[in-house]
């Protein structure tokens, strides 16, 4: 087994609908918003989220009993809030309950969960669907999405911030005064087209900034320094700078909220040998998903267990914005598809014909998952 790396690193890949490059308008129907206010606050709540309903069941079929002897999955993810409902499923014994024997093993993110799934070094992977793994499907290397990851609320988990001395000063009052100055993403790909989002709604594109490539800590003491203008900040990194006076955020209302920039990656060819194991991953990850909706994911069992997965105090994570899980797994083609054109605007996919989003992903072992669950109701 490959020795994946276990440093900490706040990975947000966090996209949404395409606006057209070159677009110097704001964005329909959104508003640059209230005027900019310096005093650090607590982070705002996201809108609620209904809570899980009771279960409609799908099918007649009950849950199949764990296995006698239950297949072994490694199942790779970063150290971030978002990816919560992976090692939710496995402090709560789901995995056990639906005869899997799953064995968690962080990495840093960028490429790398990617790579792994792909080389088989890891079975799974929650990941970013980044230009790393549009790049890789073309090349027909085995990986292929098996479940959501998570959406966006508003206001947004990664917000657009600049340093509390900018705006103390006056310097930075709105997103247009930020034409010229050098702003940064935590890495070339998703963020960046989060980033791309928020210029948009006062009248700027990524050509008016001069862009930089930060990791979310980097980019706080950047910011704090005068090294750097302004940064896409991921929770709970933002709630942390913005308690200690160091940053403010400047954005956090911007066109996001129905796109799902995280996926659960399987490689194709161990999914194929072992597709009830996959099955049973993907029934214990919803499981974990409906227990972390609404008010959920701030439930004090909960955020323990966060905190134990990732490092960051509890009451941390649940002062910072949190994100939104599709509770009967809905993989949005039409939001994977906005991705693949974002990347290609950017020069970043290596191959010349779109690809299908359908052929990208295998809707199956929800659809399976969904048979053992039955639905809920979502708001």
């Amino acid at each position: 087994m490959h020795a994946v790396s276990r440093r900490f690193t706040l990975l947000m890949l966090l996209i949404a609908m395409l606006i057209p490059a070159g677009a110097t308008s704001a964005a329909p129907g959104w508003s640059r918003g209230a005027a900019l206010s310096c005093v650090p606050a607590a982070a705002a709540s996201p809108l609620p989220t209904a809570s899980p309903a009771a279960p409609v069941p799908a099918s007649s079929v009950a849950p199949s009993a764990p296995a006698a002897d239950p297949v072994k999955l490694t199942v790779g993810y970063v150290a971030v809030s978002i990816y919560a409902p992976v090692f939710l499923a496995k402090a709560k014994g789901y995995y056990d309950a639906h005869g899997v024997d799953v064995t968690l093993e962080p990495f840093d993110g960028g490429s790398e969960p990617v790579a792994l799934t792909a080389s088989g070094q890891v079975d799974l992977a929650a990941t970013g669907a980044g230009p790393g793994f549009w790049n890789a499907a073309a090349q027909g290397l085995p990986v292929q999405v098996v479940a959501p990851g998570h959406r966006e609320g508003n206001p947004v988990a990664t917000p657009l911030m600049i340093s509390r001395k900018a705006c103390e000063s006056g310097v930075i009052t709105r997103i247009a005064d930020l034409k010229g100055k050098k702003v940064s993403v935590n890495a070339r790909g998703a963020t960046e087209y989060w980033l791309s989002q928020a210029l948009a709604t006062d009248g700027l594109t990524l050509d008016d900034i001069d862009l930089q490539t930060l990791a979310f800590p980097t980019a706080v003491t950047a910011l704090e320094s005068g090294a750097l203008d302004a940064a896409m900040v991921g929770e709970p990194l933002a709630t942390q700078a913005e308690r200690s006076g160091v940053a403010v955020r400047l954005a956090t209302d911007f066109p996001v909220q129905n796109v799902q920039p995280t996926v659960i990656l399987a490689n194709s060819d161990f999914a194929r040998d072992h597709p009830a194991a996959v099955e049973g991953f993907v029934a214990a990850y919803l499981q974990a998903c409906r227990d972390l909706s609404g008010a959920g994911f701030n439930d004090p069992a909960n955020l323990a267990i966060i905190s134990t997965y990732t490092g960051v105090p509890a009451e941390l994570i649940g002062s910072a914005v949190t994100p939104v899980y599709a509770a009967n797994g809905e993989i949005d083609l039409a939001a994977l598809n906005a991705l693949q054109l974002f990347f290609r605007s950017r020069g970043q996919l290596e191959y010349d014909d779109n690809l299908d989003p359908a052929a990208v992903v295998d809707t199956t072992y929800v659809e399976a998952a969904l048979v053992e669950l039955g639905r809920v109701a979502e708001s």
